[in-house]
C-alpha cells in the first residue's frame, strides 16, 4: 500500500456531524443519481472516499470498485468489507494498478489537488483505455449563492475561497471555461457537460430543509443552464 507523504486526515471533519447530513441529502444524493447508470456492471476507479455513501451504493451494482483515498482516518471511518470494493490509501498521482477501468469517477476532486492537469495526465496514462469514461464534478464559481455572496460583500470575487472552501481543502473554484481549459491541456476530450443543484444560500443554512424540497431542487436544476447551477459535471474520454 502506497502511503501519502503528508496527511489529509484533517478533512475528516467535513464528513462528520450535522454538515454531513445535508451533504448526504443534497450533494451525495445528487451524485448517486448522476453516476448510478454509468456505474452499473462496470469496473470503477473511484477517486476519494468522502462520507462513503457513494462507494457503498456503487458496491451493490458495479462489477468491481477501487477506491483511492489519501486519508487513513477517512478509510478507517467510512470503508467497509466487500469482495467487490478495494480501498487504497494513496495519493491519486501515486496509485498504480494492473487493472483497467471502464469508468473513473472524480467527484469533487479537481478543486482539491495541487495540479489538476497533472492528475488528468496520470489518469490517462495509467488507468484509461480508449473506451474508458471519466466523469468529474466540481463546484461552480458562478453558482447563484456565490453571486449573491459577492453582491453582499461576503466574497471579493466569485472565485475567492470562502471559509467553507478552506475547511474542505479546496484550492480553486472552477467555472465552465476554466474547467474546459484544464481538460483541453490534458489527453482528454469533453464529450458532454452539464450542471446540477441550485443554491441561494450555504449548505449550513439548508440543514433543516426537507428531503422533498432538496429532491425537488435537484430535479428542477436539470432544466437550468449549467452556468448558474451549484455544481458542474463533465463526461470525457481520451482524444
Amino acid at each position: 500500500m502506497v502511503e501519502p507523504m503528508h496527511s489529509l486526515d484533517s478533512y475528516i471533519s467535513n464528513y462528520l456531524g450535522n454538515k454531513a447530513s445535508v451533504e448526504e441529502k443534497f450533494m451525495t444524493a445528487a451524485t448517486l443519481r448522476l453516476v448510478y447508470q454509468l456505474s452499473f456492471g462496470k469496473r470503477v476507479l473511484n477517486l476519494g472516499l468522502g462520507n462513503g455513501i457513494v462507494a457503498r451504493s456503487l458496491d451493490r451494482i458495479c462489477e468491481s470498485q477501487h477506491v483511492v483515498e489519501g486519508s487513513k482516518l477517512i478509510i478507517d471511518r467510512f470503508s467497509f468489507k466487500s469482495e467487490r470494493t478495494a480501498f487504497i490509501h494513496s495519493f491519486f498521482e501515486d496509485f498504480t494498478s494492473n487493472r483497467d477501468f471502464d469508468l473513473i469517477l472524480a467527484n469533487h476532486v479537481l478543486e482539491h489537488v495541487d495540479d489538476p492537469v497533472n492528475i488528468l495526465n496520470v489518469l490517462a496514462d495509467k488507468h484509461c483505455r480508449a473506451d474508458t469514461i471519466l466523469y468529474a464534478t466540481v463546484p461552480n464559481a458562478k453558482s447563484m449563492h456565490r453571486l449573491i455572496g459577492k453582491q453582499m460583500g461576503m466574497l471579493d470575487s466569485v472565485y475567492s475561497l470562502n471559509s467553507s472552501d478552506v475547511r474542505a481543502g479546496h484550492q480553486r473554484v472552477y467555472d465552465i471555461e476554466s474547467l474546459k481549459s484544464h481538460f483541453n491541456q490534458s489527453p482528454f476530450i469533453i464529450t458532454d457537460l452539464g450542471g446540477y443543484n441550485l443554491k441561494l444560500v450555504s449548505l449550513a443554512q439548508m440543514e433543516d430543509w426537507s428531503d422533498e424540497l432538496l429532491n425537488a431542487i435537484f430535479e428542477v436544476s436539470q432544466d437550468f443552464p449549467p452556468d448558474i447551477c451549484s455544481n458542474i459535471w463533465v463526461k470525457a474520454k481520451l482524444k
